[in-house]
């Protein structure tokens, strides 16, 4: 009996307080300026999509590729590079390249550090790059190793589409 006292309470001291149209009008022009703004520049270019797609397709290649010939499903690239330890590393760069990917995803839909995120992408590319260049040189050859020679050869592609991707992105809040 007192829940029902205290709703028709609330009821009645809500129907007193309603507002008109007038009102309801003026609250809705205050915030048409600011939701044109965001609207306008929700879109990303071409450009950004393609190469987020991109991006995407070639670190899930990566991964895909990586566990497929760490459980012998591809030929392997040498029985004896095919040791513990490489597969420590690149286990290492499979698990910083997938989680780099998830924050990359992550900061352009939530417009949360976009560019920050893909400097760091691009100095562990370079990084890694520079390391697969000296160590892995030797071992490039299409003909033997076609998966792992494709991979190499196609780093610096990559590095170039994080860096073009970065400058390209637009900020949600910026007014064109």
């Amino acid at each position: 009996m007192n829940s029902l006292l205290l709703g028709r309470k609330c009821v009645s001291g809500m129907a007193d307080k309603k507002l008109n149209d007038i009102e309801i009008g003026a609250i809705l022009e205050a915030f048409v300026e600011s939701r044109d703004v965001t609207v306008a520049s929700i879109n990303q270019s071409r450009t950004f999509k393609f190469l987020i797609v991109f991006i995407n397709f070639y670190v899930l290649g990566f991964i895909i590729i990586y566990y497929f010939l760490r459980y012998n499903l591809l030929q392997a690239v040498g029985i004896g590079l095919m040791t513990e330890e490489f597969f420590i590393v690149f286990d290492g760069r499979a698990q910083i390249m997938f989680w780099s990917l998830v924050f990359i995803n992550m900061g352009a839909y939530f417009n949360i550090g976009f560019r920050i995120i893909s400097l760091i992408a691009i100095v562990y590319l370079l990084n890694s790059t520079v390391d697969n260049a000296v160590i892995f040189s030797g071992l490039v050859s299409f003909a033997d190793r076609p998966y792992f020679s494709a991979f190499i050869v196609s780093r610096p592609i990559i590095i170039i589409a994080i860096a073009w991707m970065g400058l390209s992105y637009k900020n949600r809040l910026e007014v064109d």
